[in-house]
Order: C-alpha cells, then structure tokens, then sequence
C-alpha cells in the first residue's frame, strides 16, 4: 500500500481480511489512515482471546520472549514496514523501516515489549515531550521512536573519530542538558547515558536532539555503560542526578576528542583509569562505600 493509496480502517478491513490476522483485525480498528498491511511477512497466526497466558506474554507471537520485535517485512502501525534490525541494546531495538506514509528509509526504534520498561518510560517520555520546546522533541507514537539521523555515536563514527566541531558539542550539550533537567524534576535518573542513546531528528530545516529515556526513578537500579559509569556506582553509592551529570561529562569529553575519555577493560581497572586523571576519591566518600574493597585494601591502597 503506498502513498497513493491509503485508505481508511473501514477500506482495509474490507479489502485485507484473508492476510490480516486475528489481533490485527482489532487492532486496526484503533487507526483512521492505514498506509501499509504487511502483505508480504509471514504473520505470527494468533488470536487475542483463544491463546494461552505464556503466548500472551510474547505479545501473541510478535515479539521473542526476551521482548523484542521479530516479524521481518511486517507492519508497524499500520505505517512502516519493517526491512531489518539495524542494533538492539538492553531496553530496546533499532529496525530499518520504509515509512509509506512519506515514501522514505527511516530507523524507527522500538522499546522493549516488558512491563517494566514500558509503564515508566511512556509516562517519563510523555510529560518529558509536553515539557520540552516543540523545536526540541522528537516524534513518539505507540512506543515507537522515529529516528531519521541516527545517533550521536554514528556523528561521532562519521568525523572518523577525530571529534565533532566545538559548536555542535555545545548545541549537542544544551539540548540533552534540557532533558536532564526535566528529568530531575521528577526525580528520575536515565541510568545509562551515552552518545549511542542521544538520538538525532530531523524536522523541517532544523536538526533537532532529545535522549532516548531508558529511566529509572532513584531508588530502583540502573543499567550503566562501564565508560560512563560514575565512581561513586562502582563504589555501590546510591545513584542520584550526579551519576547522569557525569555520563554527560564522559560523553561530552568523547564528542569533542572523537575517542572514549575512559576506557577500562573491566571496573577495577576502569576505576584505576579515573584515578590517574583525578586522583583517589575522598576518604570520606570511600568510607561510607559499600563496594570499596573491591578496588582497595586499604584506604587509598588500590587493588590492582
């Protein structure tokens, strides 16, 4: 179905009954333009009420049971058809999508079909986007991310790694800074921020920036990159703003240099590499931290 030719809910219900399954012929109902059908994927073959709970789990045969996408060449929102899967990480998958609504290549990012990923990140995500400028929020339906640019990785990939130009790194820096501050309002901590998960959106003439949440409220744990991760979590700290604020920092560094500011093989030896920069953390803070025999015998005796 291409461009020309959307139709209403009620055309492709009548129109697409033999090929549509059992979920799909309800849930097209929720949508009045219908732009693509998935005529040419083998379908998960499945009906919403007949199956047992642990097929209802795996979202009726779409999604693995580790929550991700799987149907090749299917639909998504009866928009995107999906080409491939371009990465996946731990709270989501990018897929390669042809958007039939606007005739382009697209990579639409999926969030990870588990309750709780979904129920904290759609309702941070959505106040976070009635917040935000409208020149600074990107384009989120039905958990679906749609990226047009990809992310801050690949920029960096695409400089050959020799590092962006100091003006993108501040306008780069601002944007994700107003996130962040959006997100300490609700006492909220993304938990694992890097240039991977700031994604980049086009929008008319401007090019537009915004995280992609993977939060977690203060007192739940987090998932960390080791780059990224602050001493104080390795030393088993509470997280808090602070361990965002450096994940910010690590990848500010990394924008501007074009390589990893960090770069431990393992967390003792990425601690060691934060301490020949800034020096042993304060005994104060190493006192009171649950995790500081892991990388010292003594106070300020590192375990190499």
């Amino acid at each position: 179905m291409t461009r020309d030719l959307c139709a209403s809910c009620t055309a492709a219900l009548r129109d697409s009954q033999l090929y549509l399954t059992d979920f799909e012929l309800e849930e097209i109902k929720e949508y009045k333009q219908v732009w693509y059908l998935g005529q040419e994927a083998t379908k998960a073959r499945s009906s919403k009420a007949a199956e047992p709970q642990n097929t209802k789990s795996f979202n009726f045969g779409y999604d693995t049971k580790d929550g991700f996408y799987k149907i090749i060449n299917d639909h998504l929102a009866f928009r995107f058809e999906i080409l491939g899967v371009i990465g996946a990480g731990y709270s989501g998958q990018v897929l390669k999508c042809m958007d039939h609504k606007n005739m382009e290549l697209v990579a639409v990012k999926v969030i990870r079909n588990k309750k709780r990923h979904k129920a904290l990140l759609h309702r941070i995500t959505l106040w976070i986007l009635r917040e935000l400028d409208k020149n600074n929020t990107a384009n989120i339906m039905d958990g679906f991310w749609i990226i047009l640019l990809g992310d801050l990785y690949r920029a960096i990939k695409g400089s050959k790694h020799h590092g962006l130009s100091e003006k993108a790194v501040k306008n780069y820096t601002i944007d994700v800074l107003k996130c962040l501050q959006l997100l300490r309002k609700k006492r909220v901590v993304h938990g694992d921020l890097k240039p991977d998960n700031i994604l980049l959106y086009k929008h008319g003439t401007n090019t537009l920036f915004i995280v992609f949440l993977h939060p977690s409220s203060t007192d739940q744990p987090v998932i960390h990159t080791l780059y990224y991760i602050s001493p104080e979590m390795l030393l088993g700290k509470r997280c808090g703003p602070a361990t965002d604020m450096w994940s910010l920092g690590c990848t500010v560094a990394e924008l501007h240099l074009g390589r990893r500011l960090f770069r431990g093989c393992d967390t003792a030896d990425h601690f060691c590499c934060i301490m020949k920069v800034l020096g042993v953390p304060p005994p104060e803070l190493l006192i009171a931290a649950p995790k500081r025999h892991n990388f010292f015998r003594e106070q300020k005796d590192f375990r190499l």
